[in-house]
């Protein structure tokens, strides 16, 4: 497993224990985790549902951690260990045991200007289907 303090300050990231400890949960997670199931695993921990928010907001920002919507309105995290922090490649989510894996060999098409007035700020591609454990 990468060295958690390493990561965070690779990305720029003050460490700090809470911080930490929540990479270590998503790290350790073989599948997306909603915030309600974070806050879980880190009962005890000190870390409020505003703190957490904050450091999964700030990870994100960072390019160390995908937020993933599933198609059920609900927002997870995932730990980006790909390297390639631009999330300009696609991602595969595994329908059967949700696992989200980065793709990062697999280059996206251009896509075309916006109309005048609009800014892309993210562009999100992801491929569904099994992995190779569930397949």
């Amino acid at each position: 497993m990468a060295d958690i303090v390493q990561i965070l300050h690779d990305a720029g990231l003050k460490h700090t224990p809470g911080r930490e400890a929540l990479l270590n949960v998503l790290m350790r997670s073989a599948h997306p985790m909603t915030q309600e199931e974070i806050s879980r695993e880190l009962a005890g921990s000190g870390m409020n549902r505003v703190t957490i928010y904050r450091a999964l907001d700030s990870f994100t920002k960072a390019g160390i951690v995908h937020r993933v919507e599933n198609g059920d309105r609900v927002w997870k995290f995932a730990f980006c260990g790909c390297g390639s922090h631009g999330h300009c490649h696609p991602h595969f989510t595994c329908r059967n045991c949700g696992k989200v894996e980065c793709l990062p060999g697999i280059e996206l098409p251009d896509i075309p200007k916006p109309k005048a007035g609009y800014i892309i700020e993210e562009r999100q591609f992801y491929l569904r289907g099994l992995c190779a454990r569930c397949s």
